[in-house]
């Protein structure tokens, strides 16, 4: 995969939800960090490659096979959206 960096959004309830599961997972709570918040746009923002994305996408994945929340699972499938969106660099 490409080492280019993409730029990559997500909110706070969502930085939340990847914050607690990211727990124990260094790699993954390393992009977290370098998120800067744009309250302009209302988003956190990073830049992380598409490896990373990847492993994100991967973990989002767990997390919806683990819940039967509609709320929860509506929130992880938007996770996902802008994770392919991101990695195919759009």
């Amino acid at each position: 995969m490409s080492r280019k960096k993409r730029l990559w959004g997500f909110d706070d309830e969502e930085r939340r939800v990847l914050a607690e599961a990211t727990v124990g997972i260094q790699e993954l709570q390393a992009v977290l960090a370098r998120a800067k918040p744009r309250a302009d746009l209302g988003v956190w923002l990073v830049h992380a490659s598409v490896s990373e994305l990847d492993e994100m996408y991967s973990l989002v994945e767990e997390l919806m096979d683990a819940t039967r929340s509609r709320r929860r699972l509506d929130l992880l499938d938007g996770l996902l959206a802008s994770l392919c969106t991101s990695m195919d660099g759009f």
